[in-house]
């Protein structure tokens, strides 16, 4: 971990609450919610004055009392009691089953502000009705805190204690909410029982407990309304950052929509949303066709600035909601931003910064792990098998004794990894078949290794840099450059994007930031304790090429240099910065530069939580979870078991298949994630030929059934119904046209019930087959009453697709 020290001294820490500015109160805002009392039931401490003064997490760590948020707190319109500091007692309850008795009545949602202590806690938070029924939803909370890899939080404050001394670390709490049966009188709620769901980067579980500080309510409506009209109600709404994509910057405002009467609302009598307000025009209204009682939509309305209003100003806007006749059913007014601000740099406002919707809807991407890793191409094997662009480390590790053992024998002890340079030749490299690979896989963007953490980078540096680099070095070669302009000019619809690592294991002027497992400072061969010298190294300032004398500033002097060519040259442009590891850096000032830049020209890019900073994107690897996250999540993993670069001792009938990369795919876009699935080309440029068969047999269904994949959003009252049983394995997306019903595997009788599981459908609805040979067909829909409803599929529906079945209803 960095010392407190280190970290202040690279990171602009503002010693302040941050409420995630996406989420903010609107002073205008009114709610129904209602805060649940359970103090009774605190039996932790967590905020403390200094280190030692509460025990968060059993090492003597706790959040600063002092950033607080007040009281009464509204976050994203549900109103939370929110306990105070006090010089003794508890404020927080470590949630292990209890039973909260609620004001009997009926709800639409349960909204908590929680935490974890290490990793991601998975659990149930189980409802019980007045009928003796039970309904239970997962919720999915992170940790407190986190490093390298900082998770979004909903309230952020800008350290924590240690149990001596300020870790400069930013502390977080987060929100989750849940759907409840309105249809019944809700009598209790059972808090979760946590698992782990790993630490987000390995994706191994692990223990966690889970801490709740407050809990909400959502009721339904008071009173029936009249006319037969439905009862929606704004719960949240805001003015983003964010833009239409192919407009001239029409500013999307985002709403929460809910229906918190008996009414359903249908086709029949649709419902638009729209903006009022003296500084915004409504150009793209959003249309409600469907909404159940009980559930949920967020919309997008698209807005521009009236005449002579400056871009960024602030005033009123209020949300309309009304039906075909004029009928105004629901009004909330919010405090507005007008048009697309400037980004400072600060922490406040990149954190302002969201994912563009280009990548909310894209779902699918390549990852591309190509370097001199990939010359001796070795990783271990199963079930010791690990990260093969690792290779180079993992000589230095005494735990990794197979490694030095397959050098050896392999090379012998005088080969040390730079001689690998000179090996690295790129003789097949074809970007035109890679990004025709990318497109026939059905991804809509690629991520390409720009530097791993060897500091070998396959783009133009410049020479007082760095020529530790393709093109000063073997191959010669601009390779980003050529394979981003392959797809420019062969599949311009591929957003482009790299990963980039931040600190190098090995760079001399890394010394003086060295951390952990990141040390800086010359390696050493590790057969004959020989220190070795750092191939293409340009000192960055006073130093010398063997390493001696003062050394430059990396973070200033390579880092920002390089992240800046990446971002803002012609010939790279990026769409996605994906960083690794962390550590120093200044990420605050590089993201308000890039993404001003790329704005002015009217491009929407994104940045992921592995650059110092939350970003706009968590990233698990090899993850899944059970439960949709509302913060956007992206998980990647190799086609390899558990590596990302080329391992040669991978088998071809190991790497994974077609009907996993369909099943994983679904899996995770229903829960609000990407999936970014890795390929480890050869040294040579070749892509293994069961990578590129894999890829090429579930781009052919992905592209079938496309639409209820792609531009989709997940379902607010769940993602998934399994059911062990019956061997039922369903996952559920939407548009504001269609609800999706994707099926997973045969289940054991043929039909497919989906019990307690409220989906959008009524009778008359015609249920249609998504892609296979038999797209477009009728399947036949039996009612199970409120419960749910059973699809027959008969065998030849069955026999007509393969590896995943998709069902539509449309609205």
């Amino acid at each position: 971990m960095l010392s407190a020290v280190l970290l202040a001294s690279v990171s602009s820490v503002a010693a302040q609450l941050v409420i995630q500015p996406q989420h903010r109160n609107n002073t205008n805002e009114v709610s129904r919610t209602i805060p649940i009392d359970i103090v009774h039931l605190f039996n932790n401490r967590g905020f403390g004055k200094a280190g030692g003064d509460a025990n968060f997490d059993g090492a003597g760590q706790c959040y600063p009392a002092e950033f607080l948020p007040e009281e009464t707190l509204m976050y994203d319109g549900f109103n939370f009691s929110f306990p105070q500091y006090r010089p003794s007692g508890n404020d927080n309850v470590i949630s292990d089953g209890q039973t909260i008795d609620v004001p009997k009545g009926r709800y639409l949602r349960v909204s908590m502000l929680a935490a974890a202590e290490d990793g991601l806690a998975e659990g149930s938070i189980n409802a019980t009705y007045e009928d003796g029924s039970l309904t239970p939803a997962q919720v999915l909370v992170p940790s407190w805190w986190s490093w390298p890899y900082p998770f979004g939080g909903d309230l952020v404050m800008p350290y924590h204690f240690a149990n001596q001394s300020i870790d400069y670390n930013r502390s977080n709490i987060f929100q989750t909410t849940n759907w409840l049966d309105p249809a019944k009188e809700l009598e209790s709620l059972t808090l979760p029982i946590p698992k782990g769901a790993g630490s987000g980067v390995g994706g191994g579980e692990i223990e966690t407990k889970l801490h709740i500080f407050a809990i909400s309510l959502l009721p339904v409506a008071e009173a029936e309304s009249e006319g037969g009209l439905p009862q929606l109600e704004v719960q949240y709404g805001r003015t983003t950052q964010k833009w239409i994509d192919g407009t001239n910057k029409t500013q999307i405002v985002e709403v929460i929509v809910n229906n918190v009467g008996s009414t359903w609302l249908l086709s029949n009598q649709t419902v638009t949303v729209s903006v009022d307000s003296p500084g915004l025009t409504t150009v793209s209204p959003a249309v409600l066709k469907r909404l159940r009682p009980g559930d949920q939509v967020i919309v997008e309305v698209g807005v521009v600035n009236k005449d002579c209003v400056v871009e960024g100003s602030k005033g009123p806007a209020t949300i309309v909601l009304q039906t075909d006749d004029g009928s105004q059913i629901a009004t909330h007014t919010i405090d507005a931003t007008f048009g697309i601000e400037d980004y400072e740099p600060t922490y406040d406002s990149v954190y302002g910064h969201e994912a563009p919707e280009w990548y909310n809807n894209g779902k699918f991407g390549i990852f591309i792990h190509w370097g001199v890793f990939a010359v001796p191409g070795w990783g271990d094997v199963a079930p010791n098998e690990s990260y093969a662009e690792w290779y180079w480390w993992y000589l230095s590790d005494p735990g990794k004794e197979n490694f030095r053992q397959y050098h050896l024998n392999t090379y012998g002890p005088d080969v040390v990894y730079d001689d690998f340079i000179a090996n690295f030749t790129a003789a097949n490299f074809s970007p035109h078949d890679w990004v025709e690979l990318f497109a026939d896989s059905g991804a809509q963007y690629f991520v390409q290794t720009s530097k791993h953490h060897d500091g070998y980078a396959i783009f133009d540096v410049p020479a007082t840099i760095s020529r530790r680099t393709s093109v000063a070095l073997t191959p010669h070669r601009d390779i980003l450059d050529e394979l981003f302009a392959a797809a420019r000019e062969h599949q311009p619809h591929l957003h482009r994007a790299v990963y980039f690592s931040l600190p190098e294991w090995f760079h001399p002027d890394y010394e003086p930031l060295g951390f952990g497992s990141w040390p800086g400072g010359n390696a050493t061969n590790p057969f004959t304790n020989a220190s070795l010298s750092y191939t293409g190294y340009v000192p960055l300032g006073g130093g010398s090429v063997d390493g001696g004398g003062a050394k430059g500033d990396f973070v200033a002097d390579l880092i920002v240099p390089e992240m800046d060519i990446l971002s803002t040259d012609p010939r790279y442009e990026v769409e996605i910065m994906w960083c690794d590891i962390g550590g120093p850096n200044a990420t605050a000032e590089f993201a308000a530069r890039w993404y001003n830049h790329a704005a002015a020209a009217g491009r929407q890019v994104s940045m992921n939580a592995r650059c110092g900073l939350p970003g706009d994107f968590d990233t698990p690897e090899y993850a899944s979870y059970s439960a949709a996250q509302r913060r956007k999540w992206e998980s990647s993993a190799g086609m390899d078991p558990f590596s990302y670069g080329y391992n040669r001792a991978t088998p071809a009938a190991a790497y994974m298949n077609a009907s996993t990369v369909v099943t994983t795919l679904l899996d995770i876009v229903s829960k609000n994630g990407n999936l970014l699935l890795d390929i480890g080309p050869t040294e040579t440029g070749a892509i293994v030929e069961a990578e590129q068969r894999s890829l090429r047999e579930a781009g052919g269904w992905i592209k079938d059934h496309a639409e209820a994949i792609f531009n989709t959003t997940y379902w607010g009252v769940t993602p998934q119904y399994v059911d062990a049983a019956t061997n039922t394995d369903v996952r559920f997306t939407m548009t504001m046209d269609v609800f999706y019903i994707s099926v997973l595997n045969q289940t054991i009788d043929g039909s497919v019930a989906i019990q307690n599981t409220p989906i959008p459908w009524v009778e008359g609805d015609h249920v249609t087959v998504v892609g296979g040979q038999m797209a477009g067909q009728s399947v036949g829909v039996e009612s199970l009453g409120e419960s749910g409803v059973r699809l027959n599929i008969p065998q030849a529906m069955w026999q007509a697709d393969k590896w995943a079945w998709v069902f539509k209803i449309a609205y």
